[in-house]
This record gives structure tokens, sequence and C-alpha cells, in this order.
């Protein structure tokens, strides 16, 4: 297996900030919070639920909303919670539900782990062990290759639970940043309608020799169709370990003119790898739900 050219690049995009919002309901007219631990029978592990509902959610009415659901919950539903609730205020985005998926491990080494496993299309012994090393993280512990099975987990534990508890009307969004945003690629192209609108931001394109890449021209192959919205980006100061798959990606959906695909592209100017987070998931929320989106 060819190595990255920068350990210090794949380091960065391991890194995030650590921030906590305790899952409560919330007053006036803020969205209203629960908490669900799922248990799933397919791997034996655990993952936390946070559901946002819109201001104004009631069992009582008809209604019924569209979900967006955002990979590494404990960092993603906090910055999503204030930017929601931030639109609200001025009426710019569609009423939908926001649901952040986390594994329940508690610790930083937990954390980086359960991400290493879950986001990652194909198990590399070999760059476990480096990234034991450079994580301090016991190699025993920081197993790749886990993304078929949690897909799995989403197809057939997550999203069932959530459909089968809220008023949801079957339009499905996933958000991913970083390897998040690898698993986001891959789902897309692995369970075509799963989801119909996909936030791929800062995606670590270059996992196993730029495997998506590949995987995007064998679906190119057999499909000349693509029916979901697709926001893509990316920080300029990310690097070229980032930057290149990225492009050669972006480059190769466009290229491909998939029928009804929707995509939309943006490099935010100076923004590093963690900077880039707020930007780009205020745009996902715009580009995604923004009154005048599809």
């Amino acid at each position: 297996m060819k190595q990255p050219a920068s350990l210090f690049s794949m380091v960065m995009c391991f890194v995030m900030m650590h921030v906590f919002l305790p899952v409560s309901h919330a007053q006036n007219n803020d969205a209203v919070t629960a908490k669900h631990i799922v248990r799933s029978t397919l791997t034996g592990r655990s993952y936390e639920l946070r559901v946002m509902l819109p201001a104004g959610y009631s069992a009582a009415d008809a209604l019924r909303y569209p979900v967006l659901y955002l990979l590494d919950g404990k960092f993603s539903f906090p910055l999503f919670y204030a930017l929601k609730n931030n639109f609200d205020l001025g009426k710019e985005l569609k009423e939908l539900i926001i649901v952040s998926i986390e594994g329940t491990g508690k610790s930083r080494e937990d954390w980086l782990a359960n991400r290493h496993h879950d986001f990652t299309p194909t198990g590399l012994p070999k760059a476990d062990t480096i990234w034991s090393n450079i994580l301090k993280i016991p190699v025993e512990k920081l197993r790749s290759g886990g993304a078929k099975n949690f897909l799995q987990v989403l197809q057939q534990e997550i999203l069932p639970m959530i459909d089968s508890n809220y008023k949801t009307n079957g339009d499905r969004g996933l958000y991913g940043h970083s390897l998040g945003g690898l698993f986001a690629s891959y789902c897309l192209l692995s369970a075509p309608g799963l989801f119909n609108r996909y936030a791929i931001n800062s995606p670590s394109l270059w996992w196993n020799g730029n495997e998506i890449l590949a995987l995007e021209n064998e679906w190119a192959k057999q499909h000349k169709e693509m029916p979901a919205t697709v926001f893509l980006s990316m920080g300029s100061l990310e690097g070229d370990l980032m930057l290149n798959p990225f492009h050669a990606f972006m480059n190769s959906m466009k290229a491909h003119e998939y029928k009804g695909l929707q995509l939309t592209t943006q490099v935010f100017d100076k923004e590093t790898h963690l900077s880039v987070v707020p930007a780009c998931s205020s745009r996902t929320l715009k580009t995604l739900y923004g009154l005048n989106s599809k």
C-alpha cells in the first residue's frame, strides 16, 4: 500500500475540537431535542442518537418532515443546533428533523477508534498499525474497514427506528466531514436511494489509494442516473493530500453528467481542515434545505 506523503496532514484529518451540549427539552422557540441509545444486534455496539425537532412539532397534526443525519454527533450536534436555531429566526430553512449519530464511548480514544472503524470502506492492517502509533491507541483497538457493517446498521436499525418514532416523510440527508465525508461518498455509491441528499465535506478520499474515485468510475460504467442532491466542499488550505482527490472526484462527477444529480461544489478560501467546519456546516443547511432548494 502506498503511504500518504504527509502524516501530519492525515493526523489533522482525525483531530477535532471537543464540544458538548446537554440534550434536553429546549425552551421558548428553540428546537425540541431528545436522546436515544440504539443497541445494534448486528454489531453488538451501541450508538447515541440526538434528535432535534422543529419548533412547534406536534404528534397531533398531519405534517411530516425530511431528516438530516449527522455523523460525528458529539461535535456536529451542538454546531447544527446553534445554526438551525439561528436560521429559524430569519425563516431561511425548510422545517426538518436533525438526528446526530455517535458511538457511546466517551473518551477521545473511543471516538477516534469508532470513526476509524465505521467510516472506512476497506480494512488496512498496516495503516491501522501506523495510526495506532500516531494516535497512541492500542493496535488491537484500532481496526479499519467497518463501513459496510455501519451502513447495515443505518439501513436496518437506526433509520427504521427514527421513522417509526418520528413524523418523517422519506426524504433523508447525510452529513459527514473528513472520514465522515469519506463514508458519505461511499454511501452515495454503495446504497443508492437510502439517502437523497448528501453533504460530503472535506472527504478523506485518499483512503486506500483513492478507492472512492475508482468506485465512482465503476458506478459510471453501469449507471447513467444519480438522483441525489450533493453538496461537496473543501477548505483551500487543506493540502494536496486532501485537495487532489477532491478535485479528481468533483471533476469526474461533473464529467459523467449523471441524470438527476444536483451537484453543488465549494472550496472555502483560506480555510483549513478544521476551520472550515462551521462554514461547510452552515452551507450544508442552506444548500440542502434552504427555502429555494428542491
